[in-house]
């Protein structure tokens, strides 16, 4: 008999309901998982009832968990540079963190994907693409084959990386952009909505249009 995993889920944002919607996906195919609390730090959301699930507390709750495994579903285009903190000082063990992928993804065999990802609904993944802990791939995007995509990167809806492009750490892919062949996007950087990006960006950059162009630099934490 196979062994249902029990869930944290770690945010109560709308990215909650995407992400469970993934996970029911999964289980409609074979029972896997089955959330048992959410947590936030958002002191409004606790004590509510969202599907069923309770947000019980904070983030700092986890470690009151010892036999569970979590989904990171704390991301957005506001907070996607902290969202390394949040994981570095919750100090949990990657190996917990499971990875969720709709069953409608095509992913090649060759391509390895980490712990805590989250790709959503008609992604395609190419081969020997490589995706590092906590990236998110939103629905319908296109991953060309030898791509690399550092951790924490969103690459959001109906995008298209080419073969061999570099997604940098933290970094956010707009909805519709495309990035092209063995261009390397820096750490931190944000692509806007629609923009083509053809030549290689610096860490820490605001890169919207077509032809893409730098609006303006961003300020980065330490770590990035």
């Amino acid at each position: 008999m196979d062994i249902i995993k029990k869930i944290v889920f770690l945010g109560a944002s709308i990215a909650f309901f995407e992400v469970s919607a993934i996970m029911k996906a999964i289980n409609a195919r074979q029972y896997k998982y089955e959330i048992i609390a959410i947590l936030d730090d958002d002191i409004k959301t606790h004590g509510k009832i969202i599907q069923g699930i309770p947000v019980v507390g904070p983030l700092e709750l986890a470690e009151k968990y010892p036999d569970v495994f979590f989904v990171f579903g704390i991301g957005s285009m506001k907070t996607r540079l902290i969202r390394q903190k949040i994981i570095n000082r919750l100090n949990i063990s990657i190996s917990r963190f499971e990875t969720m992928i709709h069953p409608s993804a095509v992913i090649d065999d060759s391509a390895k994907i980490a712990n805590g990802c989250i790709i959503h609904p008609g992604v395609v993944i190419g081969n020997d693409v490589v995706v590092e802990p906590f990236s998110i791939i939103a629905v319908n995007s296109a991953i060309g084959p030898y791509v690399h995509i550092e951790s924490f990167a969103m690459i959001t809806s109906l995008v298209a990386v080419l073969s061999s492009a570099r997604i940098g750490k933290s970094t956010f892919i707009g909805s519709c952009s495309c990035v092209t062949e063995h261009v390397s996007i820096g750490a931190g950087s944000m692509i806007g909505a629609g923009t083509v990006v053809s030549r290689n960006i610096d860490t820490g950059s605001f890169f919207l249009g077509n032809p893409g162009r730098l609006i303006q630099k961003i300020e980065l934490y330490e770590d990035l």
